[in-house]
C-alpha cells in the first residue's frame, strides 16, 4: 500500500484535534500538490483558529463547491503510513469517537495541535532535540589560521565527526568563538544534530539467556512459525497456566518474524512490566528494540517514536497505545496478558488495545498471538467455542514446576476466634514467619492503596466524602491527607467530626499502607517495600522497587494489583491476599471474573524457582466460585460455569454492548439529556432493529453517580447484532445533536469493560 499523492485531486479531506464527528475537506494549493501525501500533517484554517490536523483522503476536484484551501503540508514524508490511516478510520467509526481524536492518539503528544500560525517553522510542531556540531572539516581556507585555531583543527581532525559543540565547548577543547571563527574561514562547517534521549537506565546490553523449550513449547512455537510463514492474518490464543514459558514462545516467535524480514509488536498491560520485558528483549535484540510507554518523557517517547519509523528498531515493546507504532512490514503483533484491562482505553476514543492490535493485523496481513493464563472469556470463547482465534494450550509449568499449593482462610472463623476482625490471620502469619527464617521471598497482595477506606464518626456515623465524587475520601498516612482516587480532590485530616464535632473518629478499612505498617510492627527484621500508585509516581521508581526485590534485597513486597502482573520472581514462595472477595461486590458482572483473573495471576507468582510455592486466601466469601476455582487455577471449569451465567442473562460474548453516558453539572438537565437520548435511540432501534434483537436499557444514574463535578446517567444498549448496534448508535447520537441535547455531554463505551 503505497499513500495517495495530491498531484491530481486537488481536495484533501483532513481530520482535526477537535471533538467533531467529521473530517472537513480542503482545496489544495497547486504549489502544495507534488509534497502532499495521505498521512501527512497539513495546517489549515478552522473558523477562526489555526490547526494542525491529518490528511486521510485525497479527492478529485469536481468543481462543485467551495473549499478554503489548505495552508501547509508539515512532512516531506507522511507520518502515519496507508494500514495505520486506515486502522484510525475504523477506530473512528467503531468506536463512535471523533477522527480527529482517533489519529491524536496514534501520534506522540503535540504532533497534532489546535493552535498553530502559518508562520511557524514546521520544526516548531517536529519536538526532536537539535544541537549545534561540527559536521565537517578540512575545507578550503581561507586565510592564515591563528596558533589556537590550528590547535582547534588538528583535534577536530582526529575526532570521528560530527562533534557536538556543547561536547568541545564543556571538555574546554574549543571555544564558541573559535569554532565560529573557523567556520567563516571555510575550515569547517556547522550543522544542526538530531540527538536521541535515551529512556534506557544503563547503556550496556546483557548477554542473552536462552532456556531450552519443552515439548509444549515447542509445537506452540511451530504452530506460529506455521502462522508466520503464511503471510496472512491469523490469530491465535496461547492459553498457558501461569510460569509456563510463554515469554520465552515470544522471544523465538519474534526471532523468525525478524529473519523473515519482518517486525513485531508486543504489548504488555501495564508500565511496571516494561522496564523488565524490554531489558530481556533487548539482551535477544539489541538496539533493534524500542520502547513505548507513558513513563517516558516527552522527548524520550517522541525519539522512539522517530527510531521506529526510521526503521532503525524493528521491535517494539509497549503498552496500550504501542499499538499505533509506525513499523513499516509488520509480521507479528503480541498481546500478552491479553485479558488485563489497562487495555482499554478510559477516555475517548475508548479504543481496546487487544482489539485494535486484531484490527491491525487483519490491515497488515501480519500474525497476532493472544496470551493468557486466564483469557477474557469473549476471547476464550471466540477461539474455543467459535473457532475466530486457533487455540494454542500450554497445560504445565516449565521444568515439570508444580502449581502452588493453595489455602483459603475463612475469616469469618478467625472473628469468632479472635473476639475482633483481623487483617493478618495467625495461620498467613506463621508461614511468612516461616519463609523469612528460610531467606525466602514473600508477596501480599491488597487491592486498595492508601491507609484507611474512609472515616467514619461513630457517634453519628458521618463518613468524609469527596465534594466532587459521589465516593468517601481515603486517608493517606504519609500524606496525612484524605484523598479522593477518581479526582484527586484532598483535604486536611479532621479531629473532630465536621457534622456532630464530636472526637469520635475511626479509620475504617485497611489499604496497602496501613498493611506495611502492620507487617513491619510484625517482622521488624524484614526489609519491606510497597509498590501501588502512591509509590511509582516518580520516574524510574517501578523499577527501583522492582529492582531490589528482584535482586532479594526486599524480603516482603507489598501492593496492588500492580505486583500480580507478569513478573517472574524465583525467589518468592509465599504469597498472601488479603480482602480477597473485595472486587465481587461491584454491581458489574464482570466482577467475578475479574476476582478469578486476579487471584490466579498473583497465585501465579509462587513457586517460580527451585522451591515450592504456597499461596494464602483470606476471604469472608470463602465459598464464592469464582475463589474456589482460583485455588485449582480450573479456568476451564469456571469458564463454563461463567458462560452459562452470561448466555441466561444474555451478557457477553453472547451480545455487544455499549454504554452511552450523559454526564451534567446539573442533576436535572443529566436526567432531561438521557431520557432524550433515550427515546431517540430507542426510535432508531425500532428502525433499524427489533427489541427482540436490541434491548435499551435506562436511563437510570451511574453506579458512580458524581464524577468530577458531574452528574452521570446512563443508557446501555444490548445487541445480538454490532452492525446493528453501530448504525443506531451512528443515527441517534445524529439525531441527538439536533436537539437539546449537547452532544460534548454524551459519552459513548462501546464494548464496556465496566459499567460503573
Amino acid at each position: 500500500m503505497r499513500p495517495e499523492a495530491a498531484e491530481e485531486t486537488g481536495l484533501v479531506d483532513v481530520a482535526v484535534p477537535l471533538g467533531v464527528d467529521r473530517t472537513y475537506t480542503y482545496r489544495v494549493p497547486e504549489p502544495m500538490r507534488g509534497d502532499l501525501r495521505t498521512g501527512c500533517r497539513v495546517l489549515v484554517s478552522f473558523g477562526r483558529k489555526h490547526l494542525i490536523g491529518m490528511a486521510v483522503a485525497l479527492r478529485r476536484d469536481d468543481g462543485v463547491g467551495s473549499y478554503k484551501d489548505a495552508l501547509k503540508v508539515l512532512d516531506r514524508s507522511p507520518v502515519l503510513g496507508p494500514a495505520l490511516i486506515e486502522l484510525g478510520k475504523w477506530m473512528a467509526s467503531y468506536y463512535q469517537a471523533p477522527p480527529g481524536e482517533a489519529f491524536r492518539v496514534m501520534l506522540p503528544p503535540g504532533l497534532l495541535a489546535k493552535n498553530a500560525s502559518p508562520d511557524d517553522e514546521p520544526e516548531r510542531f517536529w519536538p526532536a532535540k537539535r544541537r549545534l556540531a561540527v559536521v565537517a572539516a578540512d575545507g578550503r581556507v581561507e586565510g592564515p589560521l591563528t596558533s589556537r585555531q590550528r590547535e582547534v583543527l588538528s583535534l577536530l581532525r582526529e575526532e570521528k565527526l560530527p562533534v557536538l559543540l556543547g561536547d568541545l565547548v564543556r571538555e574546554g577543547a574549543a571555544t564558541p568563538a573559535v569554532l565560529r571563527n573557523l567556520e567563516k574561514r571555510g575550515a569547517i562547517r556547522l550543522g544542526h544534530l538530531d540527538l536521541y534521549r535515551s529512556p534506557w537506565p544503563q547503556r550496556r546490553i546483557a548477554e542473552a539467556i536462552r532456556h531450552p523449550l519443552n515439548p509444549e513449547q515447542r509445537g506452540v512455537l511451530a504452530a506460529v512459525e506455521e502462522m508466520l510463514t503464511a503471510g496472512a492474518f491469523i490469530s491465535s490464543l496461547i492459553h498457558g497456566v501461569t510460569a509456563s514459558g510463554k515469554t520465552e514462545i515470544y522471544l523465538n516467535a519474534i526471532e523468525r518474524a525478524l529473519e523473515l524480514g519482518r517486525t513485531a509488536l508486543l504489548l504488555v498491560p501495564e508500565i511496571g512490566l516494561t522496564p523488565q520485558v524490554a531489558r530481556q528483549f533487548r539482551s535477544w535484540f539489541g538496539e533493534d528494540v524500542a520502547i513505548l510507554h507513558s513513563g517516558l518523557s516527552g522527548g524520550e517517547r517522541f525519539d522512539q517514536w522517530r527510531r521506529i519509523r526510521g526503521g532503525e528498531a524493528r521491535v517494539v515493546v509497549g503498552t496500550r497505545s504501542a499499538v499505533f507504532a509506525p513499523l513499516s512490514r509488520l509480521g507479528l503483533i503480541i498481546v500478552d496478558e491479553e485479558h488485563d484491562a489497562s487495555y482499554k482505553q478510559n477516555e475517548t476514543p475508548r479504543y481496546h488495545a487487544r482489539d485494535t492490535a486484531l484490527k491491525r493485523g487483519q490491515l497488515e496481513r501480519a500474525a497476532v498471538l493472544l496470551g493468557s493464563a486466564t483469557p477474557q472469556l469473549e476471547t476464550y470463547h471466540n477461539a474455543v467455542g467459535r473457532g475466530v482465534h486457533r487455540y494454542l494450550a500450554l497445560g504445565s509449568r516449565i521444568l515439570d514446576r508444580t502449581l502452588p499449593t493453595v489455602h483459603i482462610v475463612d475469616m469469618r472463623a478467625e472473628f469468632e476466634k479472635l473476639g475482633k476482625a483481623a487483617v493478618v490471620s495467625d495461620f498467613l502469619n506463621r508461614l511468612i514467619e516461616d519463609r523469612l527464617s528460610r531467606s525466602q521471598q514473600v508477596l501480599i497482595l491488597l487491592n486498595r492503596r492508601g491507609y484507611a477506606r474512609l472515616l467514619l464518626c461513630r457517634s453519628c456515623g458521618h463518613t468524609e466524602t469527596c465534594a466532587s465524587c459521589s465516593i468517601t475520601l481515603t486517608f493517606h498516612q504519609s500524606l496525612n491527607r484524605l484523598t479522593c482516587h477518581y479526582c484527586g480532590y484532598g483535604r486536611s485530616v479532621p479531629s473532630r467530626c465536621r457534622e456532630c464535632g464530636k472526637p469520635y473518629i475511626y479509620y475504617v478499612g485497611e489499604g496497602t499502607e496501613k498493611i506495611q505498617e502492620i507487617i513491619e510492627g510484625r517482622f521488624p527484621d524484614a526489609v519491606v517495600d510497597r509498590m501501588d500508585r502512591d509509590t511509582v509516581r516518580r520516574k524510574g521508581s517501578v523499577e527501583r522497587i522492582l529492582a531490589a526485590f528482584g535482586e532479594g534485597r526486599t524480603d516482603i513486597l507489598i501492593g496492588t494489583q500492580m505486583i500480580a502482573k507478569g513478573h517472574d520472581f524465583p525467589g518468592v514462595t509465599l504469597v498472601g491476599v488479603l480482602g480477597a472477595e473485595a472486587g465481587l461486590r461491584l454491581a458489574d458482572f464482570r466482577a467475578a471474573e475479574r476476582t478469578f483473573q486476579l487471584l490466579t495471576q498473583v497465585a501465579g507468582r509462587a513457586g517460580r524457582g527451585d522451591q515450592p510455592g504456597e499461596v494464602v486466601i483470606q476471604s469472608y466469601y470463602p465459598n464464592h466460585y469464582a475463589l474456589r476455582y482460583a485455588c485449582t487455577q480450573d479456568y476451564e471449569t469456571f469458564s463454563r460455569f461463567e458462560l452459562d451465567f452470561r448466555r441466561k442473562f444474555r451478557y457477553p460474548p453472547f451480545c455487544a454492548m455499549a454504554n452511552v453516558m450523559v454526564r451534567d453539572r446539573d442533576p436535572g438537565r443529566a436526567r432531561k439529556a438521557a431520557a432524550e437520548l433515550a427515546f431517540r435511540l430507542q426510535a432508531r432501534r425500532d428502525e433499524v432493529s427489533s427489541p427482540s434483537r436490541m434491548r435499551i436499557l435506562g436511563p437510570a444514574p451511574a453506579a458512580l453517580e458524581k464524577l468530577k463535578d458531574d452528574y452521570r446517567v446512563q443508557v446501555i444498549l444490548k445487541t445480538t447484532s454490532r452492525p446493528e448496534l453501530n448504525q443506531v448508535l451512528r443515527l441517534g447520537l445524529a439525531d441527538v445533536a439536533e436537539g437539546t441535547v449537547r452532544p460534548a455531554r454524551v459519552l459513548i463505551d462501546v464494548d464496556p469493560l465496566n459499567l460503573l
